[in-house]
């Protein structure tokens, strides 16, 4: 296929089912390794912050804190090429591997010279350049490991388990390093890492598509960049993926300010302080996880429609959270915006999973992935803009405006209202 081929000339087809012999050991294997990366994740950002917060100067620490997760933002798109141009599970393995090295790195150079600035920039460029790669390539592991019908109930799995090591992560990370300082973090993540890269090697004798360790099949190779244009002319061709890939778009930037910006200065503006906050943030957490593990029992047969209702019940959630004056009352919101969001994530990215020939799977969770972490400044800078032009209540209702005229429109798609996912559901809550 060459690229100076017209956008309409792409042939978008289904994928075959890629039902594997064994479905439960092996995504048992990718959780338990998995896990681990994402621990040591998150006892690295604390480390790391801490360490940064030590320096005289505010500038030096804002350039690590930067240099750590820029790069993972700026080259998302090109990591989720590097995956599908050399095997999803190889560039899993590989870039576990690489962050092993450093981390090891990082503590043996931190015993010896100390906690030096350029020591700890560079290893936040590499942890980041690493993580580019690393994040699009373990995302579309899944389709590789489950029937594409049981997809959307693993990643409710997948989704909770991020949420769980986020709560265990931090407070891990806080109190190695208030033990033993950021040489000690580094050795620990070293070993997590390292765990993480056996774990996940063993895949490898275990999973049934041998695509998951290859190239994809369709001609010869191509460089990152003809493959980064190319997928992006397959979003955009194939009537499932590229629309349900905006409505997770639209989900991210419209939920990322409220969430992260207006749940703050609510709990501000209602005198709730601190605590307020946290029962909220709670609340939609709480919430995120339990709509995420419901889809374990409740699998809807269409889909598509399912997902985007899910977003359109959400919009309402947010449009009415700023009107409650009482706590409980808000929070009981927040656990239902969270119930709503964490579905509608499952079932949308479950559907792009089953839905993208196997070949595009690293560059779809790509653009997943840059949609949540390059929108999500922006989101931030137009919610206090709105704050700031029709008032705290008014930005929470202008962004759950605009995620209900994402779903009227998506529901005007047929692809998109009447997509079921290759292989079908079980039988509950209109499955059949």
């Amino acid at each position: 296929m060459h690229y100076s081929e017209s956008v309409a000339s792409i042939e978008v087809r289904r994928p075959p089912d890629r039902r594997p012999a064994d479905r439960g050991h092996p995504f048992a294997t990718y959780l338990v390794g998995f896990g681990f990366s994402l621990l040591g994740g998150q006892i690295w950002f604390v480390a790391l912050g801490w360490a940064a917060s030590r320096f005289d100067d505010p500038l030096r620490a804002s350039a690590v804190l930067a240099v750590a997760t820029l790069p993972r933002t700026i080259l998302v798109l090109f990591g989720g090429a590097v995956a599908d141009r050399y095997g999803v599970l190889r560039v899993v393995v590989m870039s576990q591997t690489l962050r092993t090295v450093v981390m090891a790195g990082l503590a043996a150079g931190v015993l010896a010279a100390g906690e030096n600035g350029w020591l700890l920039l560079v290893a936040a460029l590499l942890v980041g350049v690493l993580d580019a790669a690393h994040l699009p390539a373990a995302s579309a592991l899944p389709p590789r490991l489950v029937a594409p019908g049981d997809l959307p109930a693993r990643l409710g799995t997948v989704q909770t388990l991020e949420r769980a090591m986020g709560v265990v992560g931090a407070p891990c990370g806080g109190f190695i390093v208030a033990l033993g300082g950021l040489s000690l973090a580094a050795a620990v993540n070293a070993v997590l890492f390292a765990v993480a890269v056996l774990v996940l090697r063993s895949l490898r004798a275990r999973m049934a598509v041998a695509a998951a360790s290859a190239p994809g099949a369709d001609g010869p190779p191509d460089g990152v960049f003809r493959l980064l244009r190319r997928g992006l002319r397959y979003a955009a061709a194939e009537p499932v993926v590229g629309p349900t890939l905006v409505v997770v778009a639209v989900l991210n930037l419209t939920l990322a300010g409220p969430l992260n910006v207006g749940l703050a200065m609510l709990a501000a503006h209602r005198g709730w302080g601190p605590p307020g906050l946290g029962w909220l943030v709670a609340g939609f957490a709480a919430g995120a996880a339990g709509g995420a593990l419901a889809l374990s029992v409740c699998r809807p047969a269409a889909v598509g429609a399912a997902g985007v209702l899910s977003v359109g019940a959400g919009s309402l959630c947010t449009a009415l959270l700023p009107r409650f004056s009482s706590l409980p009352a808000a929070v009981v919101v927040a656990v239902l915006l969270g119930v709503c969001s964490g579905s509608a994530s499952a079932l949308l990215i479950g559907l792009v999973q089953a839905r993208t020939r196997p070949e595009y799977q690293g560059r779809m969770m790509a653009l997943a992935a840059f949609s949540a972490l390059g929108l999500a400044p922006v989101a931030y800078l137009l919610f206090g803009a709105l704050a700031v032009a029709v008032g705290l209540a008014g930005a929470f209702v202008v962004c759950g405006a605009a995620e209900a005229v994402t779903v009227a429109v998506a529901l005007t798609l047929r692809s998109v209202r009447g997509a079921r996912l290759d292989g079908g559901g079980a039988p509950g809550c209109g499955g059949r």
